[in-house]
């Protein structure tokens, strides 16, 4: 059964861009919090700690700081072409993948971590 107010033009209208903004916002916040996370990660055990071989490398290359900060801000630009283009589902799936494949294991390993030493 279709309820009426939810498949109005004017409700679609503003639900779709706050979506969307919330969407892009969350993924931006994920990929702060990865690159700090990782960046504590790469000060605590090296650049060999750094999944990503690419990135592993431009790190010795040029540092932890500008490697990450340079992968965060390409995601992040990649991210607002996609919200731009409309592709809010790739995004809130990608966002999902950051948390479960990226943000949540290193947290996990951190606190573990810590709590032995």
């Amino acid at each position: 059964m279709a309820v009426p107010f939810r498949d109005s033009p004017i409700f679609k209208r503003l639900t779709i861009p706050l979506t969307g903004r919330l969407v892009l916002a969350v993924f931006i916040v994920l990929q702060i919090a990865d690159g700090l996370i990782t960046f504590q990660a790469v000060m605590l055990f090296g650049p060999a700690a750094e999944g990503n071989p690419l990135l592993a490398t431009l790190m010795v290359l040029v540092g932890a700081g500008p490697a990450l900060l340079g992968a965060k801000f390409v995601a992040c630009g990649c991210a607002a072409f996609l919200h731009q283009c409309g592709y809010h589902r790739v995004l809130a799936g990608l966002a999902t993948v950051y948390v479960v494949l990226a943000v949540g294991p290193w947290l996990h390993f951190l606190t573990v971590f810590a709590n032995q030493h």
